[in-house]
């Protein structure tokens, strides 16, 4: 039995563990190399990188793709028979079904209970939910990766996904697309997929921007760096810990908290060209932990002339995002 918002139980949860443990590797034969998401030893940072060559190699029609509420609405018969192509086990087919089927319990404030059945989707929070989501969007990858004339370059993480193709090719790729999902019992968002022309615009990927710019040898490059949305999403996160609030905390509390989100966002979106984004990301937790710091203490001196940036790393122990280089 699931609560509110699909959410598994303890036990659930832990049954999933193990039939996940036995059927990932039975499936994991038949991915495609492209898909990355929830899959072991693959990360976004090699999807970006499958990327980066299909652009170089002149693919630069780019279908930015986006499905309509994927999770929620994978058919089950449907899904099920992809199981069944692989797990011929009925106990574990029909622990599946339970799974999929399982209502969501929401309990009132009044403690009445209520019960919605599910029709569609996978459970939200599953561990299972993942593989299940891989292996229903597999022949999507199979297909335009091996067999569509042209040879596009379809990069998959999870339901993010990016369709790259020779020009010209882009708008019959989406309309392909768009009658495959249709006919899965899926739906194409239309108002957030895009068809975008690499040599004019850019487009975001996992939290990335990824652009054509002009080196200074002349020659141009493809350039990677953190989204303006996901710098915003740090701010945002920072500012919720260091706020007038949270004056009450202790400071090194507060800063070990600070620390471990910094190095949780840098570790994720250091890669490419995001020497640039870092540095300034780290100019600016300096100077939200120091304005912190100057009201908890009730300071009346200017913020640099309390808090320079030795003591922020050397007392306070801020961790730093990027330090620069020093050439000898």
């Amino acid at each position: 039995m699931q609560f509110a918002w699909g959410i598994p139980t303890v036990k659930d949860r832990v049954v999933q563990m193990a039939a996940y443990l036995v059927l990932m590797p039975i499936f994991e034969a038949d991915f495609h190399p492209r898909s990355f998401g929830f899959r072991p030893k693959r990360n976004a940072h090699q999807a970006l990188n499958q990327i980066t060559q299909a652009l170089r190699s002149g693919r630069t029609e780019v279908v930015d793709a986006d499905l309509s509420k994927y999770f929620d609405t994978i058919p089950h018969r449907r899904l099920l028979r992809a199981v069944a192509r692989r797990v011929c086990d009925g106990s574990v087919l029909r622990l599946i079904k339970l799974w999929l089927r399982a209502p969501v319990v929401e309990e009132d404030k009044d403690g009445r209970k209520r019960i919605t059945p599910k029709r569609s989707g996978t459970p939200q929070g599953g561990v299972i939910s993942p593989l299940l989501a891989n292996l229903y969007l597999n022949p999507l990858d199979w297909a335009l990766n091996e067999q569509v004339q042209g040879q596009p370059v379809l990069v998959r993480y999870a339901d993010d996904f990016v369709i790259l193709s020779r020009p010209g090719r882009g708008a019959e790729l989406r309309g392909r697309l768009a009658r495959w999902l249709n006919a899965q019992g899926l739906m194409l968002n239309e108002r957030k997929t895009r068809l975008v022309n690499f040599r004019e615009e850019s487009f975001a990927f996992l939290g990335f921007r990824i652009s054509r710019r002009q080196g200074r040898s002349g020659r141009f490059y493809v350039h990677v760096e953190p989204d303006a949305r996901s710098r915003q999403g740090l701010r945002d996160h920072v500012r919720q810990e260091l706020n007038h609030w949270t004056l009450w905390r202790s400071v090194n509390g507060a800063i070990a908290r600070v620390n471990q989100i910094a190095r949780g966002w840098a570790g994720y979106f250091d890669y490419g060209h995001s020497a640039r984004v870092l540095a300034k990301m780290d100019w600016w937790m300096r100077d939200r932990v120091r304005r912190w710091l100057w009201r908890k203490h009730a300071c009346r001196r200017a913020l640099w002339t309390d808090y320079p940036e030795e003591k922020l790393y050397n007392l306070y122990g801020l961790w730093r995002m990027w330090k620069p280089v020093v050439r000898a």
